[in-house]
């Protein structure tokens, strides 16, 4: 099936692979041939750093614990776990450009030239992962002061075993440093901050650097590998697409009407969505209550979807997940972030004896834990799932359904818009407020046309079922749809209890009219609306954005297909024409 797609593949002359379906033109633009002055930072610094003796690399995950509570700000909390906090204690997404939708010039080599010369002066942590199960050859290099020896404790965590690893040629670089700037920016708000952060994403393998000016969120080096993999499946190794969706498989009784007997069907769900809809509390509870069920979490975050519809994901030593409104409702999780094995990072800490308080937010919003997977018993053993069967998004927005099902055009089109809403993981300043972030992903590189194109033929050819799914609130009155309601939808989506429309709803979207365990009370917008002229003005607003939005993407990429284009609403007046129910 791999041979199907190749021809969506060209090369320039140039040698910059780029993207492209036969007859249309780039849209990366042609890049000139250039030395990757990234790549030669990064081999510089490492072999300077070893050559004088001021590299510390293949260290096992304790001996990095102990490197890191040596420094100021890292403490070792009652349970055993390290605590730090960042600067800043986000992503800094404002301060962030990658060499595909940017150029690169003087400012980018000044940066690579200021890396090596600040990172000359002191001892630096070499620390050398693996991305995924290692089976497709990929590995990290992540490069950093010594005094931010906690970013490697996390790191190695998150991506590798406990034992020691030194590689010769890793796949992806990621390079810390701070300046003189650093110490003011602690005082500004994030947009405001002297930040630069910066991806050369290259043509090969072994190109990819990203470096990480004025921060120590570890999350940059976990998005890095993130946005790495994104491009290196889809352009370099042309593998598939790499979705921010993690994934679950469930074994489960399911009656089949053929045979007049309940039968044990396997199930791979993967879940869509940005940081704070509620991904990983989906991913990781049991839907498993019978004898022989099953239940397990494969990843988490994102992973590859291969052409023939499988999953890969990309994190194998742990989970980085958000500690807000970590409590007794998400009993796992809450479990391993309190383990002595995790790290936390800008989690509220008591005085003396250092306990967490995942309760008290007053420091930020975004405080994080990275736990291990052998901590979570409903982690699977391995990352891979042959067959995909479902992929569900999660959006917050009081006019969606608790579930819809989407056809596959529907499917593309919604990833396209994006919908969703701001959290404190992105823009701190901007959490609560609606937002279209294109395939629920920030960190996708390139021509988002053509990037959508594929997820449509990967989904049409494997028949995979799409749904979107309401996390935030529903109704006029924007009542929380409640965890115990979206765990029930699934639970019936994946037993063959829900049943959905043949006619859409108001925004075109087919709503649920027959469930077992959820609420149909409480399932659909539209009733839940009773001020119909309240409704009207917000679906008019919704659907202007939705124009507005399609303009500038058109303009920017390419005009969408139509049959895909006008799988969902987007221009009001002849919407509100067609549902007279509205008026």
């Amino acid at each position: 099936m791999r041979e199907c797609f190749l021809k969506l593949y060209r090369c320039f002359p140039e040698g910059r692979w780029i993207q492209g379906p036969v007859g249309s033109g780039s849209r990366y633009g042609r890049v000139k041939k250039r030395m990757n002055f990234f790549k030669e930072a990064a081999e510089k610094i490492y072999r300077d750093a070893k050559k004088e003796g001021r590299l510390i690399e293949g260290r096992t995950l304790k001996e990095i614990k102990e490197l890191a509570l040596r420094h100021e700000g890292v403490i070792q909390t009652q349970i055993g776990s390290v605590a730090a906090d960042s600067e800043p204690m986000s992503r800094s997404a404002p301060h962030t450009k990658n060499s595909l939708d940017h150029a690169f010039g003087e400012a980018e080599e000044s940066l690579a030239r200021q890396a090596v010369e600040r990172l000359g002066r002191e001892k630096i942590v070499c620390l050398d992962t693996i991305v995924g199960d290692g089976l497709d050859g990929v590995t990290a290099r992540f490069i950093m002061p010594e005094n931010y020896a906690q970013i490697a404790y996390g790191l190695k965590l998150l991506f590798d075993g406990p034992s020691s690893r030194i590689v010769d040629n890793p796949t992806y670089t990621i390079i810390y440093f701070t300046d003189e700037a650093f110490e003011p920016n602690k005082s500004k708000k994030l947009i405001e901050k002297d930040i630069t952060v910066r991806l050369m994403m290259g043509s090969k393998r072994g190109e990819q650097v990203k470096i990480c000016r004025n921060t120590t969120y570890l999350g940059e080096g976990k998005k890095a590998v993130f946005m790495f993999e994104d491009w290196r499946a889809k352009a370099i190794d042309k593998s598939g697409i790499f979705l921010h969706a993690g994934a679950r498989r469930d074994y489960l009784w399911v009656y089949d009407l053929e045979a007049e007997r309940p039968e044990l069907v396997e199930t791979v769900t993967a879940i869509s969505g940005l940081t704070a809809t509620g991904k990983t509390t989906t991913l990781c509870r049991r839907l498993a209550r019978l004898p022989r069920e099953s239940s397990e979490m494969i990843g988490d975050d994102g992973g590859i979807f291969g052409f023939s519809g499988d999953y890969t994901a990309f994190e194998i030593g742990g989970l980085y997940v958000k500690t807000e409104g970590l409590d007794e409702s998400q009993p796992e999780i809450l479990r391993a972030a309190g383990s002595r094995d995790a790290f936390l990072e800008n989690v509220a800490i008591s005085k003396y004896p250092y306990m967490p308080d995942f309760k008290d937010i007053s420091k930020t919003g975004n405080g994080r834990a990275i736990v291990a997977r052998e901590n979570l018993e409903i982690a699977s053993k391995g990352l891979r799932a042959e067959k995909t069967d479902h992929i569900v998004m999660l959006s917050r927005n009081p006019m969606l359904n608790v579930i819809s099902k989407l056809t596959p055009e529907q499917a593309t089109m919604q990833f396209i818009y994006g919908e969703s809403i701001e959290s404190t993981g992105g823009n701190p300043e901007e959490a609560g407020s609606f937002k279209r972030v294109f395939f629920l992903d920030p960190f996708i590189a390139g021509d988002r046309l053509e990037h959508a194109m594929i997820f449509y033929e990967i989904i049409k050819r494997n028949k995979i079922r799409c749904y979107l799914a309401n996390t935030g609130t529903i109704g006029e009155k924007e009542d929380k749809v409640t965890l115990r309601q979206s765990l029930s939808t699934y639970n019936d989506l994946l037993r063959h209890q829900l049943r959905f429309s043949t006619e859409p709803d108001f925004l075109g979207y087919h709503y649920p009219i027959r469930c077992d365990r959820a609420n149909l009370d409480v399932m659909n917008a539209f009733p839940l609306f009773q001020n119909k002229n309240s409704l009207k003005k917000k679906v008019i607003d919704f659907l202007k954005g939705r124009e507005a939005f399609l303009e500038q993407f058109e303009s920017q990429y390419g005009k969408i297909p139509p049959n895909i284009r006008e799988s969902l609403p987007h221009r009001y007046k002849e919407h509100l024409k067609e549902n007279a129910f509205l008026e």
